[in-house]
């Protein structure tokens, strides 16, 4: 198979800014954009939730459409999601404003709720006002009843643990983490397929387009140590991978991982074929996908993905990269800890 590259699906949000289509060279929207949907399989229930293939295997079709019939190559060894999609969902997020207060659903309720799926993710921040803050996780001391009250009573925000933003802080969000993006923020989000959230709190918007859930969400929000909250610059040293080429692991889960690669104009680096597919987002610069005959120019935010069964490809940057790689885990082994990419 040859590469899939896909083009994004832009999404109207209230709380969005103005940041995500110049820097998908994109021209400039009526609406505020709040994210834009990179790599997207969802269920045929959520409208525009697949990524149209603009290059390489299945162009002008979907990324559905190619799961459909090449399932089996597209994802090796990994795991499809429990819908029988492609397991990653990729996004830009921008926002002028704060996201609603939500949580996303927890494992016991969706075990309960077979159309409900897990929604756990993480932030990479790629710009920040010097005041940008989010909100993430409950403080100690606060109990269910205690939250419950305080939603009542207009209070909720307190309740939360907030922590100022900077560009290059990773951030883990597992599902049944009550969280809000704060207004200044753009990020890119790593996060299982699923577009079930439960709102607590929007910011008095009183939106009837945007109702809250509030019993969905006190089923899903976890308090006190059930919490499990990295710290925002957890993420490892620079490394060589070969040649002009360096990277670092921006994030390691059992879902997925990321690491950031970065390497100078005119370098060329043979791509690794692994047993499980790779996501690339171009984060800056240009770069030129080839494989034999073909090839695709990738300006920032092109995003492709590596089949397992992909034939063998060269990535040259035309100018100065960077990228951000997700990996899947190999559903008979795990996650591979040993260095993620050697580019020769």
């Amino acid at each position: 198979m040859l590469p899939l590259v896909l083009g994004p699906l832009l999404k109207h949000r209230v709380w969005g800014g103005t940041r995500i289509c110049p820097f998908l060279g994109l021209p400039d929207p009526p609406k505020p954009i709040g994210e834009a949907w990179l790599v997207a399989d969802l269920p045929d229930s959520i409208a525009d939730g697949t990524s149209p293939v603009v290059a390489g295997h299945g162009t002008g079709g979907t990324l559905k459409e190619v799961m459909a019939t090449d399932r089996d190559l597209v994802l090796g060894r990994a795991a499809a999601s429990p819908s029988g999609d492609f397991p990653l969902l990729v996004k830009l997020l921008d926002a002028d404003e704060p996201l609603s207060v939500q949580v996303h659903p927890s494992a016991a309720y969706a075990r309960a709720h077979p159309d409900c799926f897990l929604k756990s993710e993480a932030w990479l921040v790629l710009a920040a006002r010097a005041d940008a803050v989010l909100y993430r996780g409950i403080r100690p001391g606060i109990d269910a009843a205690t939250f419950r009250r305080h939603l009542h009573e207009g209070g909720v925000v307190n309740d939360l643990m907030r922590e100022p933003v900077r560009a290059g802080q990773t951030y883990w969000l597992p599902s049944g983490i009550c969280h809000a993006l704060g207004a200044g923020t753009m990020v890119a989000e790593y996060q299982t397929p699923s577009d079930t959230t439960f709102r607590v709190h929007d910011w008095d918007r009183n939106d009837p387009t945007r109702p809250l859930h509030l019993e969905q969400a006190l089923e899903c929000i976890l308090f006190g140590s059930e919490q499990v909250l990295n710290a925002p610059d957890d993420h490892e040293p620079w490394r060589n991978c070969g040649g002009s080429w360096r990277g670092r692991t921006r994030v390691r889960t059992e879902l997925f991982r990321v690491d950031e690669l970065e390497a100078p104009m005119g370098t060329t680096a043979d791509l690794p074929q692994r047993d499980t597919p790779s996501v690339w987002t171009l984060v800056s610069g240009n770069a030129r996908l080839s494989s034999g005959a073909w090839q695709a120019n990738l300006a920032a935010g092109a995003s492709f993905i590596l089949p397992a069964e992909v034939e063998e490809c060269a990535l040259l940057a035309t100018e100065p990269v960077a990228l951000l790689v997700a990996t899947l885990p190999d559903a008979l082994r795990g996650h591979d800890d040993r260095v993620a990419w050697h580019l020769a």
